[in-house]
């Protein structure tokens, strides 16, 4: 029974994402016009190398930092969802009905993070269609387009869980994303020194998903770099998890 409707709740929350226009526009579309509009601006102010092997490196960097900000942000999908139907006059009629709430959450949660990763994904071959943008191993890409999701999906939970007010946990989850593109090096050039560049390669998510899929091809020097970032998104990962887990029981059961 559960299982069941587990599923029947997963389609529900997949055909509303999938109506939402407005959104794919944003978390696709848009990434790729920043790409290249960036692309070009940059590609004008540049004496060095643009074409490496075939593959556009301005793009490449943008690329990359672009993709991986709206996955961070992908969230937001499921915070307006867990807000809609938990704590809007909506909830009242969930209540009634005989699925779970915690099967809710959990079933928009999925949707959420199949939807969201297909946007990456989108991004990802975009990017490499038009821009010529390089991603080195494409599993390695998948993998860690996954773990960011995830991360994005247990995040934005956990900011609903604490704080119950969708406009200002929305404003925290962007003001989250960029800040940690910022100090993943993407916004602006960050100072060199030994902070700022163990932030820039390890410091956050963003980081660690960038160090990762750069050095997944020709761009990195080390695999064993590549697997510690994996294995440290994968951590992190899995602290959100259980931290959800504990709020969930608490305030949602």
């Amino acid at each position: 029974m559960t299982r069941n409707l587990f599923w029947v709740s997963f389609f529900h929350y997949l055909r509303r994402l999938s109506r939402g226009y407005l959104g794919i526009l944003i978390f696709v579309a848009l990434p790729l016009v920043i790409v290249w509009v960036l692309s070009f601006v940059y590609s004008q102010n540049t004496e060095e190398q643009i074409y490496v092997f075939g593959y556009n490196m301005i793009s490449t960097n943008i690329s990359i930092g672009m993709m991986l900000i709206f996955q961070l942000s992908g969230g937001i999908y499921l915070l307006n969802y867990l807000n809609h139907d938990l704590i809007k006059p909506m909830k009242w009629r969930l209540k009634a009905s005989p699925c779970a709430t915690y099967t809710l959450v959990f079933s928009g949660t999925a949707a959420c993070l199949v939807f969201t990763v297909l946007q990456g994904i989108l991004i990802v071959v975009g990017t490499s269609l038009l821009q010529d943008a390089y991603w080195g191993n494409v599993w390695i890409v998948i993998f860690v387009i996954v773990l960011v999701s995830i991360i994005s999906q247990f995040l934005n939970i956990t900011l609903f869980l604490y704080i119950r007010n969708v406009n200002t946990a929305e404003y925290i989850s962007w003001f989250l994303s960029w800040a940690m593109a910022v100090l993943g090096g993407l916004i602006f050039t960050l100072p060199d020194n030994a902070f700022f560049s163990f932030m820039k390669q390890y410091g956050t998510p963003f980081s660690l998903a960038q160090s990762a899929i750069r050095e997944s091809g020709f761009l990195g020097t080390s695999s064993t770099n590549m697997l510690v970032c994996i294995a440290a998104l994968l951590g992190i990962a899995g602290i959100l998890a259980v931290l959800v887990i504990k709020l969930g029981r608490r305030k949602l059961i």
